[in-house]
């Protein structure tokens, strides 16, 4: 997969172009995601608005990463809906198996769920790689793997998240403000693991930061494991229900190392939010450490989000 680092600002917050999908094909409207997106010109600079009717599209919309500036627009998440069911060694290995996947920078989705039906392995319903992207109101279900947050800064809000192994996972520099996280709980003896962050040295600016929201589900779920050695994960005034388990945090991959992970937990409440049994290698961050994980200072110091096109 190859990644654009050059983010740009197409042309502020004004819209340039809008497209249509429509499934029965009606006023000319494209009837495929797909062929929308291939519309759209390479090293394209405004933003393009891709409006997509309600309708279940049976498909693996992509946005390949020379066409930036693109919104893809549903009209709610209980009414466009993109399905296919892809797994691990289909298409040569798990990352291919995304039902959704956008590469370039400056993407904007909303209103759209994104399904992966699979059950018995790794299966993404959508995977994110491109620097400055904006997630709103939209559903991630899957089961294992459910959303690769690649790469790069994305904004997550009011989103429902709904897996049960690693389903928040990646080396993403990610802002997760009021979601809503499912844990699926299929096997309640084998508790699952709601992220895998993939930090990979000190200097690394990627984590998963979650404000608000809430975890909740059936059976047992960690918060997070470590996919690589400087892993980091912060939740803060989150709503935890009871299925949390009590040590909360495991360190996979850097068992022995567990001073180069932060995971941290900070004013959460609910049942799960007992921290008196967690592991002890779990971060204590004081208010000015905090800081560092606002949504200010960890993702937005250029102020991009704040020259996006208004979201409905």
């Amino acid at each position: 997969m190859v990644i654009s680092t050059q983010a740009i600002d197409c042309g502020g917050k004004s819209i340039s172009n809008t497209l249509i999908v429509d499934p029965h094909g009606k006023d000319k409207a494209f009837t495929t995601i797909q062929d929308a997106i291939n519309s759209v010109k390479s090293n394209n600079d405004q933003w393009v608005k891709i409006h997509i009717k309600a309708g279940s599209y049976l498909e693996k919309p992509h946005i390949p990463v020379e066409k930036p500036c693109i919104i893809l627009e549903g009209e709610g998440s209980q009414n466009t809906i993109i399905s296919f069911s892809d797994h691990n060694g289909t298409n040569g290995g798990t990352a291919d198996s995304a039902t959704f996947t956008s590469s370039p920078p400056n993407v904007i989705v909303t209103g759209i769920t994104f399904r992966n039906p699979y059950r018995d392995g790794p299966a993404l319903a959508a995977r994110i790689y491109g620097d400055k992207s904006f997630l709103y109101n939209s559903s991630f279900l899957g089961y294992q793997d459910t959303l690769f947050d690649a790469n790069g800064r994305h904004y997550i809000k009011n989103c429902y998240i709904e897996g049960e192994i690693d389903f928040i996972f990646g080396a993403g520099q990610s802002y997760y403000e009021d979601c809503k996280i499912n844990a699926l709980g299929r096997y309640p003896n084998l508790p699952g693991f709601v992220t895998a962050q993939g930090r990979d040295s000190a200097d690394d600016p990627g984590g998963f930061v979650f404000e608000g929201g809430s975890i909740t589900g059936n059976g047992k779920v960690n918060l997070g494991r470590a996919w690589r050695p400087y892993s980091r994960v912060i939740f803060h005034k989150t709503y935890f229900s009871s299925i949390i388990t009590p040590q909360g945090w495991d360190a996979w991959n850097s068992l022995g190392k567990e001073s180069t992970i932060t995971y941290g937990e900070v004013e959460c409440e609910g049942p799960g939010a007992d921290t008196s049994k967690r592991v002890p290698w779990m971060k204590k961050l004081s208010s000015s450490e905090m800081e560092q994980f606002s949504f200010a200072s960890f993702i937005n110091k250029d102020r991009w989000v704040d020259n996006l096109p208004t979201i409905s």
